[in-house]
């Protein structure tokens, strides 16, 4: 398995997901879906970003197909030291079902977010366990300053 997926993402797909679009593939038609307007929310601006990037896609779209079946097939184990367990990294929703009920998964897409936000060991293992109890996505990730009590 070739880990350069991880390493050298595509740079509209490190996009989408930084806005926490979805990309994927259904057939070979490329399906920008977006989770936070699928729940009803509704938001121009991002609308419009969406389209932008939806063509950007399109121009795109035999390099972006390559990119997204490569990260389709990724499935790694890690032990990880900073959580003492062991996680998985799944390149789509179908893979899940493959991981050991006591442990979990992350998508590449969460990786990037979590390593933007440049967490502590401490932030990341509340995450983590949080996301052991509940499972789901990590959609986005928004800093805010400390309150000055």
């Amino acid at each position: 398995m070739n880990l350069k997926i991880l390493q050298e993402i595509h740079p509209i797909i490190a996009e989408a997901w930084e806005m926490g679009l979805d990309p994927d593939l259904d057939g070979d038609v490329i399906v920008l879906s977006d989770p936070l307007m699928d729940s009803g929310r509704s938001d121009e601006a991002r609308e419009e970003k969406k389209l932008t990037l939806s063509r950007r896609i399109k121009g795109e779209a035999a390099a972006v197909r390559c990119y997204l079946r490569s990260v389709q097939s990724l499935m790694v184990k890690i032990e990880s030291e900073k959580l003492g367990e062991t996680v998985w990294i799944v390149g789509h929703k179908r893979l899940m079902k493959n991981i050991p009920a006591e442990e979990v998964g992350y998508f590449p897409q969460e990786v990037m977010r979590i390593k933007q936000a440049k967490w502590s060991d401490e932030n990341l293992k509340k995450i983590h366990s949080i996301k052991k109890i509940f499972g789901g996505t990590i959609e986005s990730i928004t800093l805010r300053e400390p309150h000055a009590d």
